[in-house]
């Protein structure tokens, strides 16, 4: 396995409103910074997706040796909406990110499910409707579409597994996250998943004097990974509200520890 860095762990370095994080400079920042040479975008960043600013993005990340991994969309609409016209307006807002993706050459990108309102078996079905047409889109595109365990109907992993087998696809694929189950059923959760990762959330929010996290078992999420088949990138997605720098530094020398 390999180590990657989600966007997200520097969520509040891009929303700095006297200095931010630039997008552009996302690849340099990750290798000078924690010598990590692969990223995972999020499109709530992205200053513009015109071909002239995806070129730009390209040409930075190449010359800072950084391979861009998967874009993970959010702000979409819900995909599982009991009205179809929604779930129809849902697909079409994440519709451009696979080509956006595949211009950044990337392999994937993740898409929430939402839902966690109307029955299960419900949802369900709505899910393997909508995500079936993305799996369709990514097909075209050369591009996978990920479930990541992120709230709502993937809350519960019977719940990923069931949508991930009812589309049928090899286009279709889940980024287990290791902070987004609840504690009763993280690691379960995670093993269930596990089997279909394309790409990984590396959460972590805290860590003790001997440099583990506080509150997930990060040694243990490597291994059901490892078990699986998994050998993918791991990406550190940190959450904690100490500095994000010291975190990310932290993370880094823990997944090297056990990977």
């Amino acid at each position: 396995m390999k180590i990657s860095l989600a966007g997200w762990s520097l969520h509040r370095k891009f929303y700095d409103k006297e200095n931010p994080l630039k997008l552009i400079d996302f690849a340099e920042f990750a290798k000078t910074k924690f010598a990590i040479e692969a990223i995972e975008l999020n499109n709530i960043f992205f200053e513009s997706t015109e071909k002239e600013y995806l070129e730009e993005l390209n040409v930075e990340a190449k010359l800072s040796g950084v391979v861009m991994l998967n874009i993970a969309v959010d702000n979409h609409g819900n995909l599982i909406s009991e009205n179809p016209d929604e779930r129809i307006e849902a697909i079409e807002r994440v519709r451009p990110w696979f080509s956006i993706a595949k211009s950044l050459g990337m392999t994937a990108i993740r898409a929430n499910t939402g839902g966690g309102v109307n029955p299960p078996e419900q949802e369900i079905q709505w899910a393997i409707e909508s995500f079936s047409k993305l799996a369709q889109i990514g097909e075209q595109n050369g591009i996978k579409i990920l479930i990541e365990n992120h709230g709502g109907l993937s809350a519960n992993p019977d719940n990923i597994v069931a949508v991930i087998e009812g589309v049928g696809s090899e286009w279709i694929g889940t980024l287990p996250d290791f902070g987004n189950f609840a504690d009763d059923i993280r690691y379960i959760g995670l093993e269930k998943i596990a089997p279909y990762a394309h790409s990984v959330h590396a959460k972590m929010y805290d860590f003790n004097n001997e440099g583990e996290e506080t509150k997930i078992d990060i040694n243990r999420c490597i291994t059901i990974l490892r078990n699986s088949g998994y050998d993918g990138f791991l990406g550190i997605e940190y959450e904690g509200e100490g500095d994000e720098i010291v975190g990310i530094k932290k993370a880094v020398a823990l997944l090297k520890k056990y990977i």
